[in-house]
């Protein structure tokens, strides 16, 4: 089976973009290719619709009372694809990621199955003993987490988009809708988002002597209501107001997450530089 999607790929993501899901997966600058050290922070967490259509608001508060304004440090790898373009290694972000919130004793690498040249597909089979419920912004377009008591959560990209501007800024989006299945076909949750994330970056020769990061981002993490929000919002709505509401927000977000990150070359001895701008 691997194999045959190997041979698929270029004709998967060919057919990809020209039904309009954007480019087959998002590229970056050829000096970015290998392993960097990274500081994340979340710098604010936004309810724009106000609380009362928030599906998981106990969500929401947890972030704001335990990750607001506290710096995370993992890594992210870029490899090269058989087209020449520089890519995210999805295999080790992903598991670099579940490393930082569950800890490094599991081998999640070795359970992850992953081909650059079908990058739209990703299957993560996760260990009994741990529970993932968290969303990953840089997961490929299809993402299924094998979970405790046969619950899975399947994250596909609907669509994507990237645009250069000038040398050294790069922007990318990501649309992504996110299934969580207990076993219930009746009581599917469903989760829709945007992963909108602003480059700025230099030369690395630049970035060492000035003793900071040589690239810097913005990323706003935006969660939509679906119709399956319906029986999940907040008890402040009866459930026919649930679903008014599911399409009276569809296309605006309920809330976003915005993180401020700083990469910097990973060494032997990683120096993780703080999220600070460029000027």
């Amino acid at each position: 089976m691997g194999a045959q999607a190997s041979k698929l790929g270029g004709l998967v993501d060919s057919t990809w973009e020209a039904i309009g899901g954007g480019p087959a997966d998002l590229s970056f600058p050829d000096e970015w290719l290998g392993v960097w050290d990274v500081t994340s922070t979340l710098v604010s967490v936004e309810l724009p619709e106000g609380e009362a259509v928030v599906p998981n608001i106990a969500a929401v508060r947890r972030a704001e009372q335990q990750d607001l304004a506290k710096p995370m440090q993992y890594q992210v790898a870029f490899m090269r694809n058989d087209s020449g373009k520089v890519v995210y290694d999805r295999r080790f972000n992903t598991a670099a990621l579940l490393a930082t919130y569950y800890g490094s004793n599991v081998d999640f690498a070795g359970r992850i199955q992953w081909d650059a040249k079908d990058p739209n597909s990703l299957i993560l089979n996760m260990p009994g003993s741990v529970f993932a419920d968290t969303y990953m912004s840089h997961d490929p377009n299809s993402l299924i987490l094998n979970m405790p008591g046969d619950m899975s959560v399947r994250t596909r990209v609907m669509r994507r988009s990237e645009s250069q501007i000038g040398t050294d800024r790069l922007e990318t989006s990501e649309f992504l809708q996110q299934v969580l299945d207990s076993g219930d076909p009746a009581r599917p949750r469903v989760k829709a988002s945007q992963c909108f994330t602003k480059y700025k970056w230099r030369e690395e020769a630049a970035a060492e002597a000035a003793g900071g990061p040589a690239i810097v981002a913005t990323q706003v993490v935006s969660d939509y209501l679906t119709p399956f929000d319906s029986e999940v919002v907040s008890d402040y709505l009866t459930p026919f107001d649930s679903e008014v509401d599911a399409i009276r927000y569809a296309n605006r977000p309920v809330t976003t997450y915005t993180y401020r990150m700083a990469f910097s070359r990973h060494h032997d001895a990683p120096q993780v530089a703080s999220a600070v701008s460029l000027s």
